[in-house]
Formats: structure tokens, sequence, C-alpha cells
């Protein structure tokens, strides 16, 4: 990657009528689905809030870090993206230096290594290394896209992600290792990969899944053996699944109401305010419940690829089409392990499940995009 000078100056700040391209759809179903979040928060949290006898500490918490995303954002909105371009291979070294401070001081939890503490806060800080990824993979797919034919480009661009593939799995988390693939995939099809070449990449893929299955853990086996038949070791391996499974068909079309499900509140379903979210709010909110849901992340989606293709260049392009990718995956991967359609993992639901270095993180992406929207060329008469 190069370093080319930016568009603006690094002190670029949007004039008004900058402002007036900020993307409002965006904008709005943001502050929908964070407080959709909250809610699911405060739902999801009440048997926890009863033992400790603080009612909306994590109600409070989720807010607080609410608020830091919506700076975030804003911040990150107010510059010009050209200069994430431009320092592209700093933000790389620094996504490969926080990935490597987690093996090394991060604190274990559940069996993997995936959190660092900072001032008595958990920071994961594989959330931002996603976001730092796209900026990286975007960067080096738009300067290449004369040249995205080529095998030897698609080849540099698996190099650029390994790395950081390898030190997320080393956690291990293997969700988010595959979350980066994802990344990897959907930007590179944006910036004109044959499909042929992808097809071969996920043969090969394919191909190579003895020798990745040889490396898993046991209890990554084992989550992959009880998404075949959870029934099998139903007390064991398959007792998060079922217990989800029950959780999600006990809603019905509307649902038990807020805080009144019986599988979160009484211990069955396990993480209930975050890996396994999606399963509390359809008991508590039910079949409409998840409509809501997965209509408003059809609007996220659809006003990401909007400001991605009125991006004023392929970099902006790239950056909401992986941006949109991410989204999308840890969506249908979340859900569909909720309902028995994918492997347990640990990966977030976006702006649903509880959690700040994921919030914050989606924030800044978003952010990004803003600014990629601000930036663009200004709308005809």
């Amino acid at each position: 990657m190069t370093l080319p000078r930016a568009a603006t100056p690094l002190h670029d700040r949007p004039a008004a009528s900058h402002w007036t391209q900020l993307d409002p759809m965006l904008l709005i179903v943001t502050v929908l689905l964070v407080g959709y979040g909250l809610v699911m928060t405060y739902s999801t949290t009440a048997e926890t809030r009863t033992f400790t006898g603080d009612p909306m500490q994590f109600v409070l918490r989720g807010a607080l870090w609410a608020a830091v995303g919506f700076l975030v954002m804003a911040g990150v909105a107010l510059f010009d993206y050209a200069w994430l371009g431009t320092f592209a291979p700093v933000l790389y070294a620094i996504t490969l230096g926080l990935l490597f401070v987690v093996l090394q001081i991060g604190t274990s939890s559940l069996g993997a290594q995936r959190s660092v503490n900072i001032a008595g806060l958990s920071f994961q800080f594989s959330e931002v290394a996603k976001i730092l990824m796209i900026v990286v993979l975007a960067k080096y797919f738009a300067d290449h896209r004369d040249r995205i034919g080529s095998p030897l480009v698609i080849g540099f661009g698996l190099v650029l992600l390994a790395p950081a593939v390898f030190l997320v799995y080393r956690q291990p988390d293997l969700g988010t290792s595959l979350v980066f693939i994802a990344i990897f995939f959907g930007i590179a099809f944006l910036a004109g990969a044959r499909v042929w070449q992808l097809t071969a990449l996920a043969a090969i893929a394919g191909a190579a899944l003895p020798l990745v299955w040889s490396l898993l853990k046991d209890y990554q086996r084992g989550r992959l053996g009880a998404f075949l038949d959870p029934y099998a070791d139903p007390q064991g391996a398959g007792w998060n699944i079922i217990q989800s499974l029950i959780a999600v068909g006990s809603g019905g079309p509307t649902g038990k109401g807020l805080t009144a499900g019986t599988q979160s509140p009484l211990g069955y379903l396990p993480i209930a305010e975050s890996d396994f979210v999606f399963a509390g709010l359809a008991e508590d909110l039910g079949f409409a419940g998840a409509v809501i849901l997965f209509a408003l992340y059809i609007v996220l989606l659809v006003a990401a690829l909007r400001v991605a293709f009125r991006a004023r260049d392929p970099f902006g392009l790239l950056i909401g089409g992986g941006v949109a990718t991410m989204l999308l995956f840890q969506i249908l991967v979340n859900v569909g392990m909720a309902i028995s359609l994918m492997p347990v993992t640990g990966i977030p639901l976006p702006f649903i499940s509880h959690g700040g270095s994921s919030l914050v993180s989606i924030c800044f992406a978003l952010g990004v995009l803003q600014s990629v929207s601000m930036r663009r060329e200004p709308d005809g008469p």
C-alpha cells in the first residue's frame, strides 16, 4: 500500500453543505436499533438485577456505552475518510498490535482470552480490529482494482488478512475469525473479483476442513457436533441450543412480554443478554418483535449500501461494502445460532447484544460511512 496525500487537509471540517449530505436513514435506524438494544438489555437481565438489587445497572451501563458510541460516530464523521486510506499501513500495524496484546495480557473467560481490562473496564480489541481491517482491505483493493483479475492481487489480499485471522483464532475465537474472512470476500467481490476466483477460494477452504477440524479445541468440536445433533448430549454440548430453541418457540406471535420470559430469568438460557439475546427477544416479544428487528436491519443494510454506491471513490465504496458485509454476517450467524441453523459461536448481534466494545466499534464504522456520505459528490438540483 502507498501513502498518497488525502483528498482534503487533515483539519478538514464539514461545511454546512456537507451536513446536508449526512445520511438521515442511517442515523435514524442507528438510534432506533440502539434503543431496541437497551430495551432488550433491560428485559434479559431481569433476574441478574434482582440478585444485585440494582434494577437499572445494565441499562445505565448500556446507555453510557451508547453515548460514547454516538460521540465516536460524530467525531469520525467530522474528518475526511480519505485520511484512513492514507494511514492504512499504520492502521494495519495497530490492528495486529492490538490482537497481539490480547494474547499477551488478555483476561481469560469461558475458556477464551479475548478481552483486556483497562481501568476496570473490559475491552475486546478484536471488535475494533474488524473495522480497521475493513479500512486496510478497502484501501488495498481500491488501489489494485485495475488488476483485480490477477491471482496475485487476491493472493496478497489473503496475505494481509491471514495474520489477523490467526491472532484472533489463537484467542481462541473462531466466530470472529470467520467475520474477518467474510469481510474479505465482501470487499473483494465489490472490488471486481471474479466469481470463479471467490468460488475457488471457498473450495480450497472446504478442502482444508479436515485440517481445520484437527486444529479445533475440544469445546469447539463439541459445539459443531451439537449443531448437527443437539439431543445427542442434551445436558452438555447441546444444552445451549435446546434451551434457545425452547425460548424462541415459546414466544409465539407476540411474545410473553418484557421481563416475563422464563428461559432467561430461570437461568436456562445462557448469556441471554449477549450471545443468545435473539432467543430472549423472541421469547419476550415473539415473532412480531423479531420481524421489527429484521425490518430495522434491512433498513440499516440498505442505508449502508446506498452510502457505498454513492461514494466519490472506490475506497469509499469498498468501506461501505465491508461494513455492510460485517453486519450482515454477524446478523445471520447470531440469529442462525439461536434457531439451530448455525453452530454456536460468540458473535454478537449488532446493537442488541449487551457489550460496549461491539457497540462503540459499530458506531465507529457507521461514523466512517457518514464521512463517506458527507463527502460524496453534491446531489444535482
